[in-house]
């Protein structure tokens, strides 16, 4: 779908509405996009602060902690030769294999839009600063003097020993998506927030999740032009090994003032991408104190008849789930015809549904946007079919049999069509989106698929921390998905799908690094 003329209606919710039909696929993709924008800032002549890659055993002070948290985020830490294949038919091609080198958590196309930047207090040989992180180096760059973490953080009470900020790069991803890419970088947003969580707490740290931030003043600080490269959330974090707020003895000296501009500044979307342009600036003048769920939105409706309970299955927490950080990799080459086992699939959605320290209410306990379904296609013990989950339970959609089998039938790619019908299960985030842009405005949209990617984050980990693999499909989250899952009858959309089995061998070989 090509953009005709950007929306022009101010009502708030009309911005995100106009967007819908160009994140719901990605339409007709341009076959040669051009020269790809590098998947990394650099910002030239600024001062650097190196992070340790390995910190030594039993190492917690500052610097390890900061040093594992980011390259666990968004360090480069895997390099991938991948064998050309016919995606129709799996056969291989002849072509020489390609390389890629990868972050920790997967990313639309291998993009990597989002970019991270930490406001730290003074620390020994760590002057008070925003920073960049640059995930090339693996290092701190200077971007801006100053102690700021209260500004980029206000309300929060004590001070945060860090402030992290992710923001995105938009053209990164719509220089191969267009006007698509906006969702799947809110999306990563999501995976991204998981994976921080997840690593943070399983090294001590308290962490909060702020998603109502006011983005201008935040970007404003960071330099960024808006339209180019903006916030989409920020984390607290509190840490025992963090240095006591203040000047101390011995405090470095100061950073000399530099502009928080990167070499080459991202490029504008405003003229680009219209829709995205707007659905975004629609977001950036919404009161974010406005969106704050005061009531629940529709969830999936079961049929009648009794839910079934899954077995009971210790919750793997952020240490468990931590297991899965290394071992995470998409399964890029499908899956073999094995079972799951309904303990693993137990735990896997657990972890998918469970809350997060997030500022919306009631986020402790469940996310505020996003439900679950789920197909199963070979769980041990459960019916092949179509499930909401639960608090624990499953149960059946009104759908008539086969409805797995019109979803594959439905999807374009022939590749997504495949993961459909070979993998064990599939995991659906699904919300009540057009009623939550009507209840709380165009930053909804946002809200809505930074949970989907953060529910589906925390299933992957745990997928992997169970020996099982995993992958994102965006693009299974179309009409005949909803219509066979029989959403539309209960006003909700399908955000995203995950594919969890077990992964079968191909020509992708991944390297750790």
């Amino acid at each position: 779908m090509s953009p005709s003329a950007p929306p022009t209606d101010p009502a708030p919710g009309a911005a995100a509405r106009a967007y819908l039909p160009y994140g719901r696929h990605p339409g007709p993709l341009p076959q040669s996009p051009g020269p790809l924008p590098p998947a990394h800032l650099v910002h030239a002549d600024r001062p650097t602060v190196p992070l340790p890659w390995e910190p030594a055993d039993g190492a917690h002070d500052w610097p390890a902690v900061l040093g594992t948290l980011m390259r666990e985020l968004l360090g480069r830490t895997r390099a991938n030769w991948m064998y050309p294949v016919d995606p129709a038919t799996g056969t291989a091609l002849a072509a020489p294999p390609g390389q890629g080198d990868c972050r920790p958590a997967p990313s639309g196309g291998a993009r990597y839009p989002i970019e991270a930047y930490l406001a730290l207090g003074a620390a020994p040989g760590l002057p008070a600063a925003v920073y960049h992180y640059d995930g090339v180096g693996h290092r701190l760059v200077a971007v801006r003097p100053g102690d700021h973490r209260r500004a980029l953080a206000p309300g929060t009470g004590e001070v945060p020993d860090l402030v992290l900020v992710l923001t995105t790069v938009f053209w990164r991803s719509a220089v191969k998506y267009r006007e698509f890419g906006y969702r799947l970088q809110q999306q990563e947003t999501g995976v991204l927030l998981a994976q921080a969580q997840t690593v943070a707490e399983a090294l001590g740290a308290a962490v909060g999740v702020r998603l109502r931030q006011d983005d201008r003043p935040v970007d404003a600080l960071l330099g960024l032009d808006p339209y180019g490269q903006s916030v989409t959330a920020v984390l607290t974090l509190r840490h025992p090994a963090a240095p006591a707020a203040g000047p101390g003895p011995g405090e470095p000296p100061s950073l000399p003032s530099v502009a928080a501009v990167p070499e080459t500044p991202p490029t504008s979307i405003l003229g680009l991408l219209p829709y995205t342009a707007a659905v975004h600036g629609a977001s950036l003048t919404e009161r974010p104190d406005a969106v704050q769920p005061a009531r629940p939105l529709p969830a999936p409706v079961s049929a009648p008849g009794a839910a079934i309970r899954l077995p009971d299955a210790a919750p793997l927490g952020s240490a468990g789930l931590r297991a899965g950080v290394a071992r995470r990799a998409s399964a890029s080459n499908g899956f073999l015809p094995v079972p799951m086992d309904r303990r693993a699939l137990a735990a896997l959605l657990g972890a998918a549904a469970a809350g997060y320290p997030g500022d919306l209410a009631g986020v402790a306990t469940a996310p505020a946007a996003v439900a679950l379904c789920c197909v199963v296609r070979d769980v041990t013990g459960l019916a092949a079919g179509c499930y909401a989950y639960r608090d624990g339970e499953l149960a059946p959609l009104p759908v008539p049999p086969g409805a797995p089998g019109r979803i594959a039938a439905g999807l374009a790619a022939p590749p997504t069509r495949l993961d459909y019908l070979e993998a064990p299960l599939t995991v659906l985030p699904v919300a009540a989106l057009e009623a939550g842009i009507d209840a709380y405005g165009d930053r909804w949209y946002r809200l809505a698929h930074i949970e989907a990617g953060l529910a589906l984050q925390r299933a992957a980990l745990a997928a992997a921390a169970l020996g099982l693999s995993a992958r994102i499909r965006s693009d299974a989250s179309c009409a005949a998905t909803d219509e066979a899952l029989g959403l539309p009858t209960a006003g909700l959309t399908s955000l995203s799908a995950l594919h969890i089995g077990t992964p079968r061998p191909g020509p992708t070989l991944g390297f750790p690094v």
